[in-house]
């Protein structure tokens, strides 16, 4: 595969450092000649076309998982060796991370990760999740219902003795900056990043659902799910390219006194750009949520055509519910004209399906920026607060 940017060669990289320490016992090194490592060639067994998180290469017949830290491109979070099951594991990679596949039984500790398996068929192997009180899919429910799956983390607390108890043969977490919970360090069971949700391009996080698939044996499953979901999606989003209009807006609101708005370059404002609209902050480079004075935000925003709010809640939305939160917000024109697009997370399973179908999430506000495009369209997660 040719090598498109300068990024994925460092990429390329990294794995082969990883790869080489498998090889001698996967003793850390300090430092490796960069011309020299280039020399040694490399097959890239799975290349994403836009997730930055993650990729598997293959050396001397190792296939490596690396998995990018979020917060430094320089670093990996985890590398491990896939092998299967089948084959016996030479002595040379006793003390090596590896991951046997297929993998039988897993603790999936976020519904992006339990949601793709069971989009592929593989409910069964999911024996831990966190947080099932919140969790919407009816499969699932029934799951933990019949005792085929365990609640085992709450509120940020793992419950250790669990973990131990369904023995799974993975753990899927997602990562922090401040390093692995001592929770669940203390299981002793091989633990896999999984920071999919810092990907900013929609698609980026649909694709992760290919690791999984090479983690079950389901790669051609996985492969041809997501090259429906992305042709749907690039499909839609030429749709909107097209149109001459694009109507300007803004997100969120105030929060625990602080008022958090997505960055330029982040997942909603990409979406937003997508749907053929014009987000107010683009010019920010950040990929992430920052906050701004509400003086600041008023100035920007008061004359937007559209207003994103998500939140939990488990009464109907109201703008008169909007207004009791802050009388400023009524001086919006959005809030005056009736033009804010509303989430329900709680009852919408945007969390649980929404980095799976960002497909529906793009029709959702192509729809309503744009209806004459898509005149037939349901809502599915974001729709016009009434």
């Amino acid at each position: 595969m040719v090598i498109q940017n300068m990024k994925n060669i460092f990429r390329f990289t990294l794995s082969f450092l990883f790869i080489f320490s498998a090889l001698l016992m996967w003793q850390c090194r300090s430092a490796v000649d960069h011309q020299e490592v280039a020399e040694i060639p490399l097959n890239i067994v799975l290349q994403p076309e836009f997730a930055k998180g993650f990729i598997v290469s293959e050396k001397d017949g190792l296939a490596t998982l690396s998995i990018f830290s979020p917060w430094n491109e320089n670093q990996l979070l985890n590398s491990y060796i896939l092998w299967p099951d089948t084959l016996p594991l030479p002595d040379s990679l006793r003390n090596s991370d590896v991951i046997f596949t297929p993998v039988k039984k897993v603790a999936a500790l976020s519904a992006t990760q339990w949601s793709p398996l069971l989009k592929l068929g593989m409910g069964n192997i999911i024996k831990g999740v966190s947080e099932s009180r919140y969790i919407q899919n009816k499969e699932m429910l029934d799951f933990i219902l019949e005792g085929k799956t365990t609640d085992v983390a709450s509120d940020g607390v793992y419950k250790v003795e669990q973990l131990v108890a369904i023995e799974p043969d993975l753990i899927m977490y997602s990562p922090d900056p401040v390093g692995v919970a001592p929770g669940l360090k203390q299981t002793n069971i091989s633990l896999l990043a999984w920071p999919d949700y810092f990907e900013t391009v929609p698609l980026g996080r649909t694709e992760w659902i290919k690791v999984l698939g090479l983690l079950v044996h389901k790669e051609k499953e996985a492969n041809q799910l997501f090259d429906s979901i992305a042709s749907a999606y690039n499909n839609l989003k030429k749709l909107a390219a097209g149109t001459k209009k694009k109507p300007t807006i803004f997100a969120d609101k105030i929060f625990a006194g602080q008022w958090y708005i997505p960055g330029g370059n982040s997942y909603m404002a990409v979406i937003f750009k997508d749907a053929g609209a014009e987000y107010i902050f683009s010019e920010n480079g950040s990929t992430a949520s920052f906050p701004l004075d509400i003086e600041t935000i008023f100035n920007r925003a008061k004359h937007a055509d559209f207003w994103r709010i998500a939140q939990a809640t488990d009464q109907k939305y109201t703008y008169e519910l909007l207004l009791a939160e802050n009388e400023l917000y009524k001086s919006f024109d959005a809030f005056q004209n009736k033009k804010i697009i509303y989430c329900n997370t709680g009852k919408s399973a945007y969390f649980e399906q929404g980095s799976l179908e960002p497909q529906k999430v793009l029709a959702d506000f192509i729809a309503i920026f744009h209806p004459e495009l898509l005149p037939e369209h349901t809502a599915v997660y974001h729709q016009i607060l009434k």
